[in-house]
């Protein structure tokens, strides 16, 4: 099991290529590539695309870390045509293929909220299945992330594939070896479930990503675990028993956000330590 962090708020401050240097120098094995921050229009996804992914790529050799997973945009929407005549669909297209040129086994891929009276199921299976032919070009999973909505009405999160039999439906009635599912352990916390239980309630033949984070059960946090209300050692032990096989990979932006550039690099150091404890547990 490899410990990766996603590069957001590294490569927010320091950019990609000193973030990349960053995150191997506090011990992390691996990066997750973010491609949803200010960047879709410029050479990032935009016509120079796979220059840049390949300078990148070249980069993460030299440093001598991976990129074992990615994140693909937020922008494409309910409505917009699910080819690549749809510029936001294209950038889409473009993320997978630089993943893949990164390295990147996985990338995760946010179902789209629908208007009330539309198959959210149906409609995503359609969205999923359209990436399968640029799956197998490229030779990258696209993972499915269990979710949340906020119900502003009534003051509370609902579920958006947020239990794990919605999540394994989904990726199941795809029924496709490029498409695959990713936990994020903070948002089962959000959506009526121990992540524990969650993990437990999938089917292990398609869990291959996480997001890992803490939160007090009220809110998305984003923080690092232990500094949260969940239980870390009963979620590791759900992973061993679930036998998963794929990476620990944090998304704790919201803890690397509140140091200054003065402490972050030993902050993240820390964090590394964290992720290696969690997965001395895994191995016990």
């Amino acid at each position: 099991m490899k410990l990766s962090v996603e590069l957001y708020t590294l490569a927010q401050r320091f950019g990609d290529f000193n973030a990349v240097e960053i995150a191997k120098k506090a011990g992390f094995d691996a990066i997750d590539y973010s491609y949803y921050y200010d960047k879709e229009c410029d050479d990032v996804l935009g016509d120079g695309y796979k220059e840049y992914a390949q300078k990148l790529r070249e980069h993460l050799d030299e440093v001598g870390i991976l990129c074992n997973q990615a994140h693909a945009p937020f922008t494409f929407k309910y409505g917009m045509e699910k080819n690549i005549s749809e510029q936001k669909y294209l950038w889409m297209v473009h993320a997978l293929e630089s993943a893949s040129i990164l390295g990147a086994s996985n990338i995760v891929v946010h179902s789209i909220t629908v208007p009330e009276g539309v198959n959210f199921e149906e409609y995503n299976i359609e969205y999923y299945k359209s990436f399968i032919p640029y799956c197998e070009k490229f030779g990258i999973h696209i993972a499915v992330e269990n979710l949340f909505a906020r119900d502003t009405k009534r003051k509370r999160l609902t579920g958006k594939l947020g239990s794990p039999a919605e999540l394994n439906s989904i990726v199941e009635k795809i029924n496709s070896p490029w498409i695959v599912a990713c936990v994020d352990i903070g948002h089962a916390a959000l959506t009526g479930y121990e992540p524990e239980a969650f993990i437990k309630g999938m089917n292990p033949n398609i869990l291959k990503a996480l997001h890992v984070q803490d939160n007090d059960y009220i809110d998305d946090r984003h923080i690092l675990p232990y500094t949260g209300e969940l239980n870390w050692e009963a979620i590791m032990s759900s992973l061993k028993k679930a036998d998963y096989t794929g990476d620990l990979t944090f998304e704790i932006i919201k803890y690397l956000d509140r140091f200054p550039d003065e402490l972050f690099s030993e902050a993240l150091k820390f964090s590394a330590l964290v992720g290696k404890h969690l997965i001395s547990i895994f191995n016990k």
